[in-house]
């Protein structure tokens, strides 16, 4: 296949046009995504919430500005993302109720963005359909988010940004992950169950490395898994692999509270992209050809994903919005662009003394994010071959209030109001104002 056309805007502003806001508007029918929509489709507009305390994740007003234009293509869309795995001891959207909870509070609500927020796949996760992926590296199978799979198209609205599994979180992640289901999370997740001769699906597990009861951390490792699968007595660590449903509760907890007992194999990780790349092309089959868009965010660029509680110090400056129909080669250039971007000083890579065109997530992460695109790419989802058309608005008469909440400026209306009810200070007792002379006064003994 020929060369997939991604377009970009740069990120920084200078004048009204040139907000992210403005821009991404302006991209959204620059790739000509208002094609994806006819008048009266369900539109799901695929985002990531974001994790309790995340503050990283997407500013609501991004989305609400693509809600916006989809609606003035007569789409009728819903704001969506899907309940978790409880893969850390504090997540907050393991289910509908809590997702939502954590969905408001970073503002992502009806009032915000004009249009409902749904969580796709239910209550705790189960409303889902299953998708047979017969192309796929790894699964050849997967289960979607019902309400994700039931929209008329989707525009999928990625925050580019790390990922600690994964590498990488783009647009592929944005459905890999954030479109399946419980059922298809644990897929995604290569939880091969009941086959024990896959042990890369399983945790590593080392319990020469703990330290049983006498772990500080113990009960929390043990209370957090949702299957029962550890326990501890005098002897130490037990660990029931029959039970493990491979969440990743038991090994964030180990490793990020400092431990070193429950972990990942070293090739889980690049599977794991492949996997997801696969579960990606599972959502991707139930829409008719033409009715996914996708766009990216490529500013807040955090080393690790909007799942986790925290953000890291940016990697690299904002870099803007790309906006493609194809998923593998948005996302190419989104990794594209961050490598060749400046390094942010204090952040990661910077400790790592990485260089602008080094591979940023491969350090960081440990594995090249280039593996989900090349696993992609070779199930047909789209290109890494690309071509990036940069566009800039132009600041003109005709151009400056596209986007503006008013058709005209605000000045002209106030204006009909001072001459229908008076201006604010005459007649009012507040003119002349009581102050010193400026000529009096003397700005540079305070310099």
């Amino acid at each position: 296949m020929g060369k997939s056309k991604v377009y970009f805007t740069p990120a920084g502003a200078t004048n009204w046009v040139e907000s992210t806001i403005c821009k991404a508007k302006e991209m959204f029918y620059v790739a000509e995504l208002d094609k994806c929509i006819k008048p009266g489709d369900t539109v799901a507009v695929k985002i990531h919430i974001g994790e309790w305390n995340r503050t990283a994740c997407l500013r609501p007003e991004f989305v609400a500005a693509i809600v916006e234009e989809v609606q003035k293509c007569g789409g009728k869309p819903f704001v969506t993302d899907t309940t978790t795995l409880t893969y850390q001891l504090f997540n907050n959207r393991f289910d509908e109720v809590n997702e939502l909870k954590g969905a408001y509070r970073h503002g992502f609500n009806p009032n915000s963005l004009g249009c409902p927020v749904i969580i796709a796949d239910g209550f705790i996760g189960h409303d889902d359909i299953r998708v047979e992926i017969p192309d796929g590296n790894i699964l050849k199978e997967t289960y979607i988010a019902r309400a994700l799979a039931s929209a008329d198209a989707c525009i999928n609205l990625a925050h580019a940004k790390g990922h600690s599994i994964t590498s990488f979180g783009g647009c592929i992640k944005n459905f890999g992950i954030g479109g399946q289901s419980k059922r298809g999370k644990y897929i995604t997740h290569l939880a091969m169950w009941g086959d024990p001769a896959d042990a890369i699906g399983y945790p590593l597990v080392n319990k020469d490395n703990c330290a049983g009861k006498s772990c500080k951390w113990y009960k929390f490792c043990e209370d957090g898994c949702p299957e029962g699968a550890i326990s501890f007595d005098d002897k130490g660590l037990n660990f029931d692999f029959g039970k493990c449903r491979l969440c990743y509760s038991c090994q964030v907890t180990c490793m990020f509270t400092g431990e070193s007992a429950i972990g990942f194999r070293d090739d889980y990780f690049p599977f794991a992209q492949i996997a997801m790349a696969d579960a990606a092309k599972g959502v991707m089959s139930l829409f008719d050809p033409g009715k996914i868009g996708y766009m990216a965010y490529v500013i807040d660029v955090a080393p690790e994903c909007d799942c986790f509680p925290w953000a890291g110090t940016y990697i690299v400056p904002d870099v803007g919005v790309l906006a493609s129909k194809d998923i593998v080669a948005i996302d190419t250039a989104a990794v594209d662009l961050i490598d060749a971007a400046p390094i942010m000083p204090g952040s990661r890579v910077d400790q790592l003394g990485l260089k602008p065109g080094e591979d940023k997530f491969k350090a960081v992460n440990l594995v090249t994010p280039r593996i989900q695109l090349k696993a992609a790419q070779k199930i047909g989802m789209g290109t890494m071959d690309y071509e990036l058309v940069t566009w800039e608005p132009v600041l003109s008469p005709d151009t400056i209030g596209k986007h503006q909440p008013f058709d005209r400026p605000g000045t002209f209306y106030l204006r009909k109001l001072y001459q229908k009810y008076g201006h604010v200070t005459k007649g009012t007792g507040a003119e002349p104002f009581k102050r010193v002379k400026l000529a009096d006064a003397n700005w540079k003994q305070f310099a």
